[in-house]
């Protein structure tokens, strides 16, 4: 394994995790907005599926960054 492979292979677990943990914090998040009407849980929904998105742009950015590496040498 390159150190480029092992590289994503860390990116992609740290993405999955920080995807699990915003899809549970989503979900609590919603549940306490709709059928307690809290109103602080809105923003923290929000927060929390934005935050899922920035880990997988992340992860698609090195993605496309170590790509763009390995044509270049080729």
């Amino acid at each position: 394994m390159t150190a480029d492979a092992a590289l994503q292979k860390k990116r992609l677990t740290a993405m999955l995790a920080i995807d699990a943990v915003c899809f549970v914090l989503a979900g609590v998040a919603i549940y306490a907005a709709v059928s307690l009407g809290l109103g602080w849980a809105k923003p923290v929904f929000i927060l929390a599926i934005a935050a899922g998105v920035a880990a997988q742009i992340w992860f698609i950015l090195g993605w496309m960054r170590a790509t763009k590496g390995e044509g270049a040498a080729s």
